[in-house]
């Protein structure tokens, strides 16, 4: 990118004038927060836009980023919205505007919140149906359920569009796809069961701002400020919502960076953050990074050299190098608790269940498939909504624990949130004991006979299944919301630090693995994966990987690297 025209700001609490657009180019650990703290405070002080009915909308990628947002802004007295960009435009375009859509496909009375869409058995019968699919086996159902939940809503010619955002993801088998023809259909029956996605709340409301010119006035007069923070996780049709509300009477300020740009596959862009432009829009940029220590600055600016400008870390935080673990990830775990202590440091790993398995010590097969709900229809829906509710409720996340405890009981009669926290409090209290067993043991143990449920595993198919199936295993595959564990996938750390930081990388090709050391180039996606991961660390840094040849160590000597080979486990 070309910076040459971009004011350098020598500190986050620098002032940008508060009634023009801008763009902020801002590094890992360059005090966004702090510059969009003091920004908005700047705003309250000196604009005479802001009153009762006049806010300023603050929206960020993550519930994480909101709530440290919100513990930032306490003294704002309610005159700024922190939200993410799909609950903002839920709450203010598609929940009070939807009645009003032309030929609304969304039956208005069903809806009731956004949320992540997974097919039932039934459900995915009806689409075959409709389809005309029902080539598609039974075998077939987990593959075809996970193709349609990739469909996504797309900008192409200022028109919405549903498609597969790469070809392969609608691939079923060698020889059949998911028609294109039938990718309506897919929606057609979720919406008729009030199944609405994150990713629909973003076309109902590009749809409802394009047919409705009141629905943008009303925007506009409630929010005469915008600031977007993460705008580099911003996809084009979230990027066209937002300046088809900014197109008259809105300031609007986004603050981001390229090189953490890491969300293509929920159809993010990595070149939309410097292709975005309003009109009188000026330039910034921080290469400060209050984080990290010189040591870990260095290995950051080694990866960003050929992309834009070196961070410089004020404070001169002198540390140690950073270490290279070579041998198996639970030796890495285990070197790295004996040397800074059990919770001392955050795991980062690229695929969910590689966190998860040093997370409940599963030294089991991580590969093999589950999809049971699939294949056990309710009993298998009534399990999987349990354990999601226990996993998150030992994140002290009770709000969605309920959630899933309701929906696990919802054939139930009078199963209420008080049910709900009941049915919890009991599970919790004896978690120690079904997380060592399988899930046939879980089941017969603790679900069967409560609530209603009479049927007990004993014979069958599913009986060998569930019996082999561990507690542990099934719980490597819960992926948590807004994760606050010790691990977690690199993509859920974004926007979080920690102090010490142990990444794992995949069991693969050596030179593959450290190919963002060897030839760092972050126009490509993993790289920038990585690039996320390192910079989370402010203190300690360990790579890990499974194993690596002289070759490819001598390679890595000018990065001051120290490596050490572990006894593996």
């Amino acid at each position: 990118m070309d910076l040459s025209k971009a004011i350098k700001l020598e500190s986050s609490t620098d002032f940008v004038p508060i009634n023009n657009h801008f763009k902020l180019y801002a590094g890992p650990g360059a005090g966004k927060t702090t510059f969009l703290t003091n920004h908005i405070y700047r705003i309250l002080k000196q604009s005479n836009k802001i009153n009762k009915a006049k806010k300023i909308a603050c929206i960020t990628y993550t519930n994480i980023g909101v709530e440290t947002l919100q513990s930032r802004l306490e003294k704002t007295n309610g005159d700024v919205e922190t939200t993410t960009i799909h609950s903002f435009l839920y709450k203010h375009i598609v929940k009070p505007y939807l009645w009003t859509m032309e030929d609304c496909p969304f039956p208005v009375e069903l809806l009731d919140g956004h949320d992540e869409v997974k097919l039932s058995r039934s459900l995915l019968q009806k689409f075959k149906e409709k389809s005309k699919s029902l080539y598609f086996k039974e075998d077939l159902n987990s593959d075809l359920s996970k193709a349609l939940g990739k469909l996504t809503w797309c900008l192409e010619n200022q028109s919405v569009v549903l498609k597969f955002l790469k070809p392969h993801h609608g691939k079923i088998t060698e020889k059949s796809s998911v028609k294109k023809d039938s990718y309506m259909f897919y929606k057609e029956i979720c919406w008729e069961n009030g199944l609405l996605s994150h990713d629909d709340v973003l076309y109902f409301a590009y749809v409802l701002l394009k047919q409705n010119d009141e629905i943008r006035r009303i925007l506009r007069a409630k929010f005469p400020y915008i600031l977007l923070d993460e705008f580099q996780d911003t996809s084009p049709l979230q990027a066209e919502i937002i300046k088809l509300i900014a197109e008259k009477e809105v300031v609007v300020g986004v603050i981001g960076d390229p090189c953490q740009a890491i969300f293509s596959f929920q159809g993010t862009d990595g070149d939309l953050f410097d292709s975005f432009n309003l009109e009188g829009m000026s330039l910034y940029y921080l290469d400060k990074n209050h984080r990290s220590t010189e040591q870990i600055i260095s290995l950051l600016n080694h990866m960003r050299s050929e992309r834009d400008f070196d961070q410089v870390g004020p404070e001169n935080k002198n540390g140690e190098l950073p270490v290279l673990l070579i041998g198996n990830s639970f030796a890495a775990h285990r070197y790295v608790s004996n040397a800074l202590g059990y919770n001392s440091f955050c795991t980062l790993a690229y695929k969910n269940n590689e966190a998860n398995a040093l997370k409940y010590d599963f030294k089991g097969n991580t590969v093999m498939e589950i999809d049971f709900t699939l294949k056990d229809n309710n009993r298998g829906w009534i399990i999987y909504f349990v354990v999601h509710a226990i996993e998150y409720a030992k994140q002290m996340k009770l709000k969605e624990a309920i959630k899933f405890m309701r929906k696990a009981y919802r054939k139930s009669k009078g199963f209420t949130d008080k049910e709900a926290f009941s049915n919890l409090k009991r599970l919790l209290g004896t978690y120690h004991i079904y997380s060592e067993g399988n899930m046939k043991e879980f089941y017969n143990d603790y679900i069967f006979g409560n609530y209603g449920v009479k049927e007990k595993i004993s014979k069958g198919k599913m009986n060998s299944y569930y019996g082999e199936l561990f507690y542990k295993r099934m719980a490597t595959e819960v992926k948590i919301a807004d994760d606050t564990s010790l691990y977690k996938t690199i993509h859920k750390s974004k926007g979080d630090e920690f102090e010490n930081v142990l990444l794992v990388l995949p069991n693969s090709d050596e030179r593959k693995n450290l190919e963002f050391l060897l030839s760092p180039d972050l126009s490509k996606e993993a790289h920038r994966v990585y690039y996320v991961a390192l910079s989370r660390a402010k203190e300690k840094l360990y790579i890990n990987l499974p194993n690596i040849s002289d070759g490819t160590l001598k390679k890595l000597e000018h990065l001051k690297i120290k490596h050490f080979n572990l006894v593996n486990e």
